[in-house]
């Protein structure tokens, strides 16, 4: 149904464009929605005057007398499909977009090569758009817009993180292979304030067992038990940790924690930001009623999705996301069932966390499974 509603569109339209994006040059090639080329592949640059230049081509071919009579397909090439897609939608221009991997298998297709280049993936855009092969771009605006910024935002700084606390721990079991054992959490409060003052089994010695505790105490609001004190001082006694290079690891630790202090302040701020724009939303004041579901989980939901009411149904989600049932069968073969994961992967994850806290919290998801007999 939805490729037969996309070639009644394509058929109301006098020109199909097919753009190959880039970041500094697009390429571009015109047609009718026959299939007929009426201006050959061009390049055209990421400006102003880029953008003038293909509209100069479009009423070159005679064909087109407003903007709505103009179809134009492209592939959602990481950002670079942003800024001249949103550029010409503000223009008035009906633009869709093209998944890259149908592109990739339609290719060999035009003629039985695996040749590669610019002006052979316009072509091949341009006649997906004109097949109706196309899916609809999903333009956030406003608070919609704001959260999915955020919501990216939120994901980097995770990554980030992650990223610091292994690097902490790699120089950790290099130089003190034994304090992971005492301290599991290696990025709590506690362990970052040993590692930014007494990192090492030697700096720990040097100051003494009785002013190790005292600052063990400082670190952790006296929270760090005795028992542990008294292990991690016994374990730098006798360490077998590297003693080779420790002052510059030292300076690198003390730079990583620092590190680690900043993206978790800035993290803080994106969270809090979250939840205050998630607030404000249609679907956060519904879905803020589901028992265990948060407002930052709301908002990277909402981020992805935008207004829900845009939607048709539950199955247009399910595909957005990737969490659509696919099988591979043929012959005697028969595979079971399994999601696509043709989808936002961030949306899939938030799903998939939202349901975990759902079960949690709402005793109406609670499976028990029977007793035996």
């Amino acid at each position: 149904m939805e490729k037969q509603a996309n070639l009644e569109e394509v058929g109301k339209k006098k020109l199909v464009i097919g753009i190959d994006v880039a970041l500094k040059n697009h390429w571009a090639v015109i047609g009718d929605n026959r299939g007929k080329e009426m201006i050959k592949p061009f390049q055209f640059s990421n400006s102003v005057e880029g953008v003038s230049l293909l509209e100069r081509n479009m009423w070159r071919t005679g064909e087109m007398k407003e903007q709505r009579e103009v179809i134009i397909g492209m592939e959602p090439t990481g950002i670079y499909w942003k800024p001249i897609g949103h550029y010409l939608i503000n223009k008035g221009y009906r633009v869709v977009l093209i998944n890259p991997s149908h592109t990739h298998k339609t290719k060999e297709l035009e003629d039985n090569s695996q040749t590669k280049n610019d002006r052979k993936d316009s072509r091949v855009i341009q006649t997906l758009t004109r097949e109706g092969k196309y899916l609809e771009p999903i333009i956030l605006r406003g608070i919609y817009g704001e959260l999915r910024r955020l919501a990216q935002a939120h994901k980097s700084i995770l990554k980030r993180e992650s990223g610091i606390s292994n690097k902490i721990k790699m120089i950790v079991d290099e130089y003190f292979p034994e304090l992971r054992e005492i301290i599991k959490s290696i990025n709590g409060e506690t362990a970052m304030g040993l590692l930014k003052e007494t990192p090492f089994p030697d700096d720990i010695i040097k100051i003494g067992k009785k002013r190790f505790y005292k600052k063990i105490e400082k670190w952790s609001n006296k929270r760090f038990g005795a028992e542990k004190s008294l292990a991690i001082w016994e374990a730098a006694k006798k360490s077998i940790g590297v003693k080779e290079g420790q002052e510059s690891a030292k300076i690198e630790l003390r730079q990583l924690v620092e590190e680690m202090a900043l993206v978790r302040k800035h993290r803080k701020e994106l969270v809090k930001e979250i939840e205050r724009k998630a607030r404000e939303t249609e679907e956060g004041k519904i879905l803020i009623k589901m028992p265990g579901i948060g407002y930052l989980s709301i908002g990277k939901f909402i981020g992805e999705t935008g207004r829900i009411k845009n939607y048709k149904g539950a199955k247009s989600l399910e595909k957005l996301a990737g969490l659509n049932l696919v099988e591979s069968s043929s012959g005697k073969k028969e595979s079971g069932k399994k999601i696509s994961k043709r989808g936002r992967k961030l949306m899939r994850t938030v799903i998939y966390q939202m349901t975990l806290a759902s079960i949690k919290h709402n005793n109406c998801l609670l499976y028990t499974s029977p007793s035996p007999r």
